[in-house]
């Protein structure tokens, strides 16, 4: 090998070494911690956040007006990994927002993928988590344990809060996602 050889090679692995000293820094970094939880049994465990996708379908320009547009949000995967009953007990630990500020949605379901019914989060038909709707309990530590009064019916369903900020410019958000059995 000829000197310039030997020169690319030394700093192609010594940005490989940064690299990795990176990844690996970024990986112990503190992570936030979990604020939503589901009960399963007696136990508690914490539920795992998925952010939903957005798909934007131009439609038509005609003189100006756009026409055809469409705007889909989904959830990759055909089912929820977080699988329970009709009536789910879930822990909720509120940080800067209220616990009516959650609410529950059900997803539509196509082959390989789950999607809100209608594309804004807000407009989805979806039952809040209020007194009158579901069982509220405290919880220690400025918790409260929610379980729906009336049984979900079995599908896909989403545990968000519609007041958290989108996280890109196409507003999608982080969400709970859970099966009901049938």
């Amino acid at each position: 090998m000829n000197k310039t050889t030997n020169q690319t090679l030394k700093r192609i692995t010594r940005l490989c070494l940064l690299l990795a000293l990176f990844v690996q820094a970024q990986a112990q970094m503190k992570q936030q911690p979990p604020t939503v939880f589901i009960f399963v049994g007696d136990s508690i465990f914490p539920m795992n956040a998925v952010t939903s996708q957005t798909e934007i379908k131009k439609g038509w320009d005609i003189q100006g007006i756009n026409v055809g547009r469409k705007t889909r949000r989904y959830f990759s995967g055909a089912h929820a990994r977080q699988v329970t009953g009709r009536q789910p007990k879930f822990a909720i630990y509120p940080t800067t927002q209220n616990l009516n500020d959650y609410a529950l949605i059900r997803l539509k379901e196509r082959r390989g993928f789950r999607y809100l019914p209608v594309a804004e989060f807000k407009d989805c038909d979806h039952t809040r988590v209020e007194l009158g709707l579901f069982n509220i309990e405290n919880l220690p530590g400025l918790g409260f344990a929610v379980t729906p009064l009336t049984p979900l019916f079995p599908g896909e369903y989403i545990l968000v809060d519609l007041s958290q900020t989108p996280v890109n410019q196409y507003g999608d958000l982080k969400a709970y996602d859970f099966m009901v059995e049938e």
